[in-house]
């Protein structure tokens, strides 16, 4: 390697990899993914509501008791989930019962109320009334036991025993266990947990792309407008320059890329144990994460996707960056390409559940796509390698080749040009120069 070249790598990599910034992201980037993804899990046992007073009108006469029973859980601290209070119909009617539970909801006494109707078996509808209607879960919750007991109801009715109807359908539940068939043998695993990775692997490699494909964009505005490039390439061809850059910038990425790979493999392995201590201790959140299969070889081909998307994509940061004077010029610029990624990664999205297909396999040799759609189909596909995968690293090679040596004739042209943004045309113009 040419040492002017090294020396530009080294330069931008120590520069960055020393700063404390860097240093926190680095530690920092798998925390914030895990509470964006699982933040959820963890904090609604932190910040779980306190025992909740609903009080009930049953006109029917018969489901409080039993609803009362079936939701009679207990919080973390033992106290009661639900507190269920009866409110019997009085000579004045409904309406005066209703407004009166209206204030109390108002005035915070109370959570909530619920108005079974007398014909329930038939119009299927309870009124849940609160001050707040966002726990979708508690609803969800209360409508399954609802449905539960006027199913029952229902059978009841028609004279068929409701509690052996009930047994018979537990009995008959099927659980669907899904193998998936390699050459060497057929192997457990699940669809979800395989989409859940493969999601979070390519988001992370979407935003380390944009993140520092940003910072090499801003470098090169930065050295542009304080004049620092015309000495710079006094002694270094100007595409040694750009290229120094890349692999500088990138080389912070991968070293990122492994510090976070490592905590995930060590988050995954003792993912049940530190799910128990802040308290989640849901079997169905633990058996998805017992299903997640991080290997080596979807690791492997995450550092060599993230390689390859970010030298093509930030090669085109880097000519955005020479042909502008500011950063918010560059915004400009930077905004289809940004759309581009997003796109791919919505691609991913829907060939993720169906890598095999050949308009799957077609998308993923496109190069804008690639890093992103290809590397999913992997990550689904593992431990088998799905069509086009090694086709896919050199058409993705032989693209970037093309591309930087195009943007090189951008970025040779455009790092000693100041005063105007040049456009997309006079761009063009310089690839027409020798």
């Amino acid at each position: 390697m040419n040492m002017k070249v090294f020396a530009v790598i080294k330069r931008e990599y120590l520069t960055r990899v020393k700063t404390k910034g860097f240093i926190i992201g680095t530690f920092l980037f798998p925390m914030i993914l895990i509470l964006i993804f699982g933040g959820y899990f963890i904090f609604s046992t932190v910040f779980g509501p306190s025992t909740r007073t609903y009080h009930i009108i049953d006109q029917s006469g018969r489901i409080f008791d039993e609803f009362s029973r079936i939701q009679s859980d207990t919080l973390k601290n033992g106290d009661p989930e639900y507190q269920f209070i009866r409110e019997d119909i009085t000579a004045e009617g409904l309406e005066p019962i209703v407004d009166g539970l209206q204030n109390r909801v108002l005035n915070k006494e109370i959570d909530g109320y619920m108005i079974i109707p007398e014909d329930i078996v038939e119009s299927k509808t309870i009124t849940y009334s609160a001050r707040n209607v966002s726990d979708f879960e508690e609803q969800e919750s209360f409508g399954r036991t609802f449905s539960w007991i006027v199913t029952n109801m229902r059978f009841e009715n028609r004279g068929l025993p409701a509690d052996e109807i009930r047994q018979e359908m537990n009995r008959g539940r099927v659980r669907l266990n899904t193998r998936q068939v390699t050459e060497k043998g057929e192997i457990e695993k699940s669809g979800g947990a395989s989409f859940a990775l493969s999601y979070l692997l390519t988001y992370v490699i979407i935003l380390m792309m944009m993140i520092y494909g940003q910072t090499l964009m801003r470098s090169v505005i930065e050295e542009k407008t304080q004049r620092i490039t015309e000495t710079i390439v006094s002694s270094i061809k100007p595409i040694e320059l750009m290229l120094g850059k890349i692999a500088g910038i990138c080389a912070l990425g991968i070293t990122q890329l492994i510090v976070f790979g490592g905590i995930i493999l060590l988050m995954l392995n003792y993912s049940e144990s530190i799910f128990k201590q802040l308290g989640v201790d849901a079997p169905d959140v633990l058996g998805f994460v017992r299903q997640i299969h991080f290997s080596s070889n979807v690791f492997a081909f995450m550092i060599i996707f993230f390689l390859l998307g970010f030298v093509f994509f930030s090669s085109i940061f880097a000519a955005v960056g020479a042909m502008v004077n500011t950063e918010d010029e560059g915004q400009q610029y930077q905004m289809p390409l940004m759309i581009l990624i997003w796109i791919g990664f919505f691609i991913m999205l829907t060939v993720a559940k169906n890598p095999e297909t050949p308009r799957a396999f077609w998308v993923s040799l496109f190069p804008l796509f690639t890093p992103i759609v290809m590397f999913s189909r992997i990550a689904v596909s593992d431990p088998i390698i799905p069509s086009g995968a090694y086709l896919s690293l050199f058409t993705m090679s032989a693209s970037t080749v093309l591309l930087i040596m195009l943007v090189a004739k951008i970025y040779r042209v455009g790092i000693l040009m100041y005063g105007k943004k040049a456009s997309i045309k006079e761009a063009i113009r310089w690839i027409r120069y020798k």
